[in-house]
């Protein structure tokens, strides 16, 4: 189950606008087999602690924290399918904790073993949906479905346009091959945790904006900003508080932005695609107020890299990943000079953060 990138389309998919998206050669790895009996029996390579459980009476807090994911993918799936068999499972995460969508892929992974495990017969959608009723209901974050479309969807030498209105999936083929650029992944060495970092605030805040914003244009009602036209904020989003219209501006130039960005990759222009990665990123900053320091100065790193058309960091920047897009013929070096630069400026994370070079990869699958 890999994991998943956003090259744009930042914040905006639990806003119903269209992401940018692609799966990565890292992923989640998971070896499982069927129980005769209904529990869960599993251990991770990268953290303590064992979680079991029985599918019959599954508990509040399942043993080791990472037992909220099993937890949470086994109730998302028994709300609609009996389940008679459990696992017995063995995970390795290649980044976990990383930024790059790694909980919806240890999720995907434990659906798709307990779906095997009961013979069901589900849809890419239904995963994708099953995913996210486990992390909005059962672990608490108020996410899109950007990550599990990407993980679901995903293709080797493609770019995911996803409508998260319509749910509907576009895979843009790769007009550069990847002899002409590499996927740079830089850690921070600061790990996330999304429901605790301000990221649910932020989509609170972009509801409030698109229900004042529907409110001032005279058609009330709006629950999120894609039901608000652009025209509409135009003109009354300065009525607006001011964090407030920060996060609306961030919508709308952003999802300008992923309609550009498809028109330079299906042009093979990188360059162009990297410098709106990089306005991405500024956004982030600036209009939607998300990037602690230490990612903030990782970003500009990478960016200011000799052959890096353009970066900006995954999720909510406070912690995690930064991802660009670098001149394959340099990239090594330039994967190098990153590492190298970003630990001297921060030496207290120096043992945890590291760069690596990443390509693109298909979506999740049995091996």
């Amino acid at each position: 189950s890999p994991y998943r990138i956003c090259p744009l389309g930042a914040h905006i998919d639990h806003q119903g606008g269209a992401v940018l998206g692609m799966t990565i050669n890292a992923c989640t790895l998971m070896a499982f087999l069927r129980t005769d009996d209904d529990q869960i029996r599993l251990r991770s390579r990268n953290y303590p602690g064992k979680v079991n459980f029985s599918l019959a009476d599954i508990p509040e807090s399942p043993g080791s924290f990472w037992g909220v994911y099993p937890r949470a993918a086994a109730l998302a799936l028994q709300e609609s399918h009996q389940l008679k068999h459990g696992i017995s499972g063995l995970l390795d995460g290649m980044l976990p904790g990383c930024g790059l969508s790694s909980s919806a892929s240890v999720l995907l992974a434990y659906l798709h073993a307990l779906a095997r495990a009961n013979d069901l017969n589900l849809s890419n959608w239904d995963f994708v949906n099953l995913t996210r009723r486990a992390e909005n209901k059962y672990i608490g974050l108020n996410n899109g479905i950007l990550d599990q479309t990407s993980i679901v969807f995903s293709e080797r030498g493609h770019l995911l346009y996803i409508d998260t209105v319509d749910k509907t999936v576009a895979k843009l083929q790769d007009r550069r091959t990847e002899s002409d650029y590499r996927i740079i992944v830089a850690y921070s060495g600061y790990s996330r945790e999304l429901t605790t970092s301000g990221y649910n605030s932020r989509v609170d805040e972009c509801r409030l904006a698109a229900a004042e914003l529907s409110r001032l244009a005279g058609r009330p009602g709006a629950e999120v900003l894609s039901g608000v036209d652009r025209s509409s904020f135009d003109r009354f989003g300065q009525q607006l508080q001011t964090h407030i219209n920060k996060r609306a501006a961030h919508f709308f130039t952003e999802s300008q932005r992923v309609k550009d960005g498809v028109t330079a990759w299906n042009s093979g222009d990188i360059e162009t695609f990297g410098k709106l990665m990089n306005k991405s990123c500024k956004s982030s900053i600036e209009q939607y107020e998300c990037g602690v320091p230490a990612v903030c100065n990782l970003q500009q790193i990478v960016s200011g890299t000799e052959g890096v058309y353009g970066s900006r960091f995954m999720g909510g920047g406070f912690g995690g990943c930064v991802v660009g897009l670098a001149r394959s013929s340099r990239a090594t070096v330039a994967a190098e000079e990153i590492e190298a630069t970003y630990k001297k400026l921060h030496p207290e994370v120096a043992d945890q953060a590291f760069v690596r070079l990443s390509r693109s990869d298909d979506g999740v699958r049995f091996l």
